[in-house]
């Protein structure tokens, strides 16, 4: 939803850290390999452009990152972690790690957490009122970001 914010060298950082995330239960699942394809395309990356980045190098790219960039990509990884409809023990302690790397407080994890777990029932809406739906969750994910 924000990831064109990201710089270039932001977004592979961004691309290695959610294959990270993916392997860390060891189940690359269908879901999650789907989610990384429509990454790449958001962010304009060709594999080409992706360069292997170990976790180190990941968290030091991005770690000279803005506030918002930082929430930014933890609130896309807490809604990868989910994709695969499971939230393992080892994705948690990942995501708990990059928190506290990305200086996320408790609260501020909290709320995003509850914001993909209210989205589904928000998601839940007819094609007519769609367009409101999808405004109302901008607005909560631009709140989660300030």
């Amino acid at each position: 939803m924000f990831l064109e914010e990201l710089n270039k060298s932001e977004s592979v950082a961004f691309v290695n850290l959610i294959k990270e995330l993916a392997m860390v239960d060891k189940v690359f699942a269908r879901e999650e390999k789907k989610l990384i394809k429509e990454y790449k395309e958001e962010l304009k990356l060709s594999d080409d452009e992706i360069k292997e980045m170990d976790m180190n190098e990941i968290v030091s790219e991005l770690q000279s990152s803005s506030k918002r960039i930082k929430l930014i990509i933890y609130f896309e990884l807490v809604g990868l972690s989910l994709a695969d409809g499971k939230y393992d023990e080892r994705e948690i302690d990942f995501l708990d790690e990059i928190a506290e790397k990305f200086d996320v407080s408790r609260a501020k994890k909290i709320a995003i957490a509850n914001y993909f777990y209210n989205f589904k029932e928000i998601y839940k809406f007819s094609v007519v009122d769609s367009k409101s739906k999808i405004d109302l969750l901008r607005e909560d994910v631009e709140l989660l970001l300030s």
